[in-house]
């Protein structure tokens, strides 16, 4: 899992909406997004986002 830079995340987006991103393309967004769920979960152990967590103040739990 990494982070992906902002360009590439673009490029993908506008890839995906006129069906041309590849599977690994598409297997990188979803690397970046397990890693920005990883980074929110270790702001959890800091209160970051209130006694429930992040996934509670953003309306996913």
């Amino acid at each position: 899992m990494q982070l992906q830079h902002e360009k590439f995340l673009n490029t993908v987006r506008g890839k995906a909406m006129v069906g041309h991103a590849t599977p690994e393309e598409l297997m990188k967004v979803f690397g970046h997004i397990d890693a920005l769920e990883n980074l929110l979960d270790e702001a959890d152990e800091d209160d970051a986002f209130g006694s429930e967590g992040w996934r509670h103040a953003a309306g996913l739990d």
